[in-house]
């Protein structure tokens, strides 16, 4: 179990650290970039998440599923490793060959290098998924977080060097156009620098291909792709398409601002690699339903905590993280999506129910739920109403399905929640929410209610937290 838990908080550094990368950089790049082009990056960031999830196919699940089975480890890394390359390669030189048209099509006409360089991340984030898989399968949190983290350093590197250091007039001779274009050649490089380290492992492959193992993962993989898919239209969708349905300037600023909702996606992220082998390690215990109940009212009394705290702190946290007042017209998503978070991050321990009885499809089908209602509302009300509209969108398809995978989880494998309990923390703290918007997030009044929540829950769940502190003594 220590072994596990030193592992995972390893793993933990070399996933999340580029996220923790990106919140840092973020005050740089909306220092530095104007709204309407920050429209871009948020645009183009969106769109080739959407592309990396095709791209890998679901291939890193099938390639632990099917490398466990006895001696199918070596075939089984040859033949995804191909499979991801031939499809990478493919989509490479289509978009070589239709740079043009591609650019055209999605609104980039006079920079079509923007297709170009991420064409190439694509390709180079694509060939390393095997050969990342492979350390985390082999048992090398140390190497696999090591290459994940001098890639991250490498790129904060390469863009505060563009944004600070080099003359513009030298950048322009590399093609970096607009200062926008800075945080994209970066992560070309450090794209580009991940495959050289991952060199290594990728010098075990052997050219040699199992049809009869691919036909097997590739019926195993594309459920996996398609849920992740789901996944991606839920946290991306509304960004990768605002560029155009309202001005560059609000789709900017609304990017902009959601990148300060980041410290909950950051905790909640955390969170999620940290739980996920406990919960499958509880599945077969007497008491697991007991444990798993415990679990999420942790998560969800802390968790709001976290993001009442976040929200009180807007006022003062949007002067470092948002430097550039031009972007505060979109302040208000912040409470919505900082929410909206937690309720993924409960949903996401309500899920333990199909993952534990093997129903994952009934998984996929509410995944697909939340980004129908993402894609659908979005689509028709985003012109007419504005940015807020792409907010609250965000909460109630995390909402939907948070209360969808309860409902049913206690129908096929009930567990004792709290329910009440959890849901008046979640009403108070939308409700002091709503109330620290209207006050102009102000900073003394917002701390108020956060001490006066805090309090709350402090009283109301003294037996738990001194039980835990008996534990622990």
């Amino acid at each position: 179990m220590k072994k596990l838990l030193n592992e995972t908080i390893i793993y933990g550094i070399g996933a999340i650290m580029p996220r923790v990368i990106l919140f840092i950089l973020n005050p740089l790049y909306i220092d530095q970039i104007e709204k309407k082009d920050f429209a871009i990056f948020s645009n183009l960031y969106a769109l080739i998440s959407f592309v990396n999830i095709i791209l890998s196919f679901g291939f890193e699940t099938a390639f632990f599923r099917f490398s466990s089975e006895k001696d199918n480890e070596k075939k089984t890394f040859n033949t995804s490793f191909w499979f991801l390359f031939g499809l990478s390669t493919l989509f490479l030189l289509a978009c070589l060959i239709f740079t043009q048209p591609i650019a055209d099509k999605l609104e980039y006409s006079g920079n079509p290098e923007y297709i170009r360089w991420f064409a190439w991340i694509a390709f180079f984030d694509n060939l390393c998924v095997i050969p990342f898989a492979w350390l985390r399968y082999n048992n090398k949190p140390i190497k696999y977080s090591l290459v994940r983290v001098l890639q991250s350093l490498f790129q904060t590197v390469v863009t505060l060097a563009l944004f600070l250091y080099i003359p513009f007039s030298i950048s322009q001779g590399f093609g970096l156009k607009e200062k926008v274009s800075f945080p994209f050649y970066s992560n070309l490089a450090a794209s580009f620098l991940g495959f050289i380290l991952l060199l290594p492992v990728v010098l075990k492959i052997r050219f040699k291909f199992s049809a009869d193992l691919f036909k097997r993962m590739i019926g195993y993989s594309w459920p996996v792709m398609i849920a992740g898919l789901a996944f991606m239209f839920n946290e991306n969708f509304d960004k990768a398409i605002q560029i155009y349905f309202i001005p560059n300037e609000d789709a900017g600023a609304y990017g902009g601002c959601y990148k300060l909702a980041v410290l909950m996606t950051l905790f909640v992220t955390a969170y999620r690699m940290g739980i996920e082998p406990f919960f499958f390690k509880q599945m077969n215990n007497e008491n697991a339903k007991n444990t798993y109940a415990k679990v999420t009212e942790y998560f969800t009394f802390f968790a709001s905590t976290v993001a009442m705290g976040i929200i009180a702190n807007i006022g003062w946290l949007k002067q470092i993280l948002i430097p550039n007042s031009t972007y505060w017209t979109a302040i208000d998503i912040i409470p919505i999506i900082v929410i909206a978070n937690l309720c993924f991050g409960i949903y996401y321990n309500f899920s333990t129910w199909y993952k534990v009885t093997d129903r994952t499809k009934i998984g996929t089908v509410i995944s697909w739920l939340g980004a129908i209602i993402t894609i659908v509302l979005n689509l028709v009300l985003l012109k007419k109403y504005g940015f807020m509209v792409s907010a609250w969108v965000t909460f109630l398809a995390y909402f939907v399905m948070m209360v969808t995978s309860y409902m049913l989880g206690q129908k096929y494998y009930p567990i004792p929640y709290r329910i009440k309990k959890m849901a008046f923390f979640i009403g108070l703290l939308m409700a002091f929410s709503f109330i620290t918007v209207y006050i102009n997030y102000n900073f003394w009044l917002g701390n108020l209610l956060f001490i006066i929540y805090t309090g709350i829950l402090i009283y109301t769940e003294k037996n738990m937290l001194l039980s835990r502190v008996r534990k622990t003594s």
